[in-house]
């Protein structure tokens, strides 16, 4: 997908703090935070659980935010899985929702054409 230009913006943590992706092999290069110890950035939104997604009773049949407190470790962040999170919010209760073409609301990679 970063090929073809993505299919969302990139930010961090808010719409002001946009962040630049290109492709590049881990660990090739050295990187401008690799020497740095440890750097916290306090509670963040890690993402939403959506009811298809749910990994507990808490979740099942919910739309659910996911919070967390990332630390980065010599250049790297390592993000949990949602059920990993500290802090949890329901944001309401939400059905499956059915995916398809049957249902005309999935075109996977079709808008982008062919995908190397």
């Amino acid at each position: 997908m970063i090929k073809k230009g993505g299919r969302r913006d990139v930010f961090l943590g808010t719409r002001e703090c946009q962040g630049y992706v290109e492709p590049c092999v881990f660990g090739e290069d050295t990187g401008a935070y690799d020497n740095l110890d440890e750097l916290g950035f306090g509670l963040m939104y890690h993402g939403i659980t959506y009811a298809d997604e749910a990994y507990s009773e808490e979740t099942k049949n919910r739309m659910t935010a996911n919070f967390w407190y990332p630390v980065m470790k010599n250049g790297v962040i390592t993000f949990p899985k949602p059920q990993n999170c500290p802090l949890h919010k329901t944001l309401g209760n939400m059905e499956m929702k059915k995916f398809g073409e049957e249902y005309d609301n999935f075109s996977g990679l079709k808008e982008f054409g062919e995908v190397e």
